[in-house]
């Protein structure tokens, strides 16, 4: 009996010193992975045996079983132990091989040593309880089940770490009902697989979709704890820096970007990365990859400039992305009242709506000398002054005056004000337009002076100027401010004739 608590306490002295020697940076040697290989088959054997020595502690606390199993508990408890220690150790190898998430990695090994620990605890427990009097006043088999029960509780635990390393997070809850589903705070199955982004319009491409597939799949090895060969792929900044071997990727050149090539290299082949014992990233997660790098590796570009391919599409309509709203449509905006629209509607416009099951209306000038700033129009505008979208009041009434109310509302997108009265203080009304793209100023007095100050609409795209007293400096001007704005001021060509040859 000596012999085995000397051995035991050999046992236990060996799992210390490797928690101590093995963990480490570089490049593990076949001779590791091989033992770590050994991981999978040995950890199923103290789940087994320290179950069956709960059990059977649990029927010693029946009266007319006391004592009746105890030999049994403890050479349960003694193989539990050394297969725990072994299992330890062998997982401790199989760890050098990288690719598992760092976080569950940590929580997986320290609750697989408590489980060992707590073995080795429970064991002297039930054959030493001389022990214990020394120590203190608690019964033995008080401790000696206190112990396995939290034993017990941590090897379900450490099991748990262990299947989301193996399988990931959602293989235990992947085909619960949804009504448990609810309860626990998860999202439906129908949303399984779709990615949750709090804001898709101005989510990068690479925030994303890429960072997510080299976290999960890269980063355990080229992370911030360990980057093998130098390179680390956790930041945009240590991505473009490149490890030992130079960058990873080339822009524009996937066939020439080191990330990609071993990706795509065969299972067994060397070189091939993620490492053979470790996760390996999906056909769509390689794809969506090797797409960025193609499409020039950018880490600014949002997800709704994105240019996806065929392949790429059908990705991204897999991951709940096909339809990504972007602008006024990404804002949740309550639906317009239908009272104020007939009310609106009276006062000689056109109230329709911009799109079907969306809360946003068009708003078209009928009456054209009801349009002004001097009717109950600014009223009925302010009423419904979160759902107009889209204005027109082309060849109407309307001035300055009216411009104080039409830039007040927050999500126009599109304003005609072609042929009226606008000049450029009617202009500075509408500089906290944040989300207009379309400005028509067609036939109007505004100047130099007036549209230069349109540059600070970050939302602007297209401008129309003909036959405004703009002159081409103020138009160099703007676009200088405004790189990116279309500015249209009208073409000077001779007519054509139209073409009378017979077909």
């Amino acid at each position: 009996m000596k012999t085995a608590q000397l051995l035991l306490g050999a046992g236990l002295a060996l799992l210390v010193l490797m928690l101590i020697a093995v963990p480490g940076g570089g490049r593990p040697s076949d001779l590791t992975l091989f033992f770590g290989r050994f991981h999978p088959l040995v950890v199923h054997l103290p789940i087994g045996i320290l179950l069956m020595a709960a059990a059977l502690e649990g029927l010693t606390r029946i009266r007319q079983w006391k004592q009746r199993y105890d030999l049994s508990v403890q050479l349960l408890l003694y193989a539990g132990a050394w297969t725990g220690i072994l299992s330890v150790i062998a997982g401790l190898y199989l760890a050098q091989g990288g690719g598992y998430d760092p976080s569950t990695l940590a929580w997986h090994k320290r609750l697989g040593v408590l489980v060992a620990l707590l073995a080795v605890v429970c064991y002297f427990a039930k054959v030493r309880p001389d022990w214990l009097r020394h120590l203190s006043h608690i019964q033995a088999h008080k401790v000696s089940g206190g112990a396995i029960a939290v034993m017990i509780l941590g090897l379900a635990l450490t099991g748990h770490f262990g299947g989301r390393l193996t399988h990931g997070s959602g293989y235990l809850t992947r085909y619960m009902p949804d009504g448990l589903r609810q309860l626990a705070g998860l999202p439906a199955k129908a949303d399984l697989g779709k990615l949750q982004l709090a804001d898709p319009a101005q989510a990068t491409t690479y925030d994303a979709l890429i960072a997510p597939v080299l976290s999960q799949r890269c980063t355990s090895c080229h992370g911030a704890v360990r980057a093998r060969g130098g390179l680390r792929l956790d930041t945009p900044e240590h991505i473009m820096e490149g490890g030992d071997e130079g960058p990873p990727i080339v822009a524009g050149r996937p066939e020439e970007s080191e990330l990609i090539t071993r990706v795509w290299l065969p299972l067994h082949a060397d070189g091939h990365m993620p490492p053979e014992e470790s996760p390996q990233l999906s056909v769509a997660e390689a794809e969506l990859v090797r797409w960025w790098i193609e499409s020039g590796a950018s880490f600014d570009r949002l997800l709704p400039d994105a240019e996806p391919t065929p392949v790429v599409a059908s990705i991204l309509d897999g991951l709940g992305l096909n339809e990504i709203q972007t602008g006024i449509f990404a804002l949740d905006t309550a639906p317009p009242d239908s009272q104020d629209i007939d009310a609106l509607a009276g006062l000689g416009v056109s109230v329709t709506p911009l799109a079907e099951d969306e809360p946003y209306l068009q708003v078209r000038c009928i009456d054209l000398a009801a349009c002004s700033g001097d009717t109950d129009l600014p009223e009925g505008l302010r009423k419904l002054a979160p759902n107009i979208a889209w204005l027109d009041l082309g060849r109407s009434q309307a001035g300055d005056r009216l411009l104080e109310t039409v830039g007040t509302l927050p999500h126009l997108t599109r304003l005609h004000l072609q042929q009226t009265r606008v000049t450029d203080t009617g202009l500075s009304h509408l500089l906290e337009l944040s989300y207009l793209e379309y400005l028509n100023l067609y036939g109007t007095a505004v100047t130099d002076s007036g549209i230069v100050r349109l540059s600070r609409l970050p939302a602007l795209k297209s401008l129309y100027l003909w036959q405004t007293q703009v002159t081409p400096s103020g138009v160099e001007a703007l676009q200088a401010a405004a790189p990116d704005l279309y500015i249209n001021t009208g073409l000077s060509l001779e007519p054509v004739e139209p073409d009378t040859t017979a077909e």
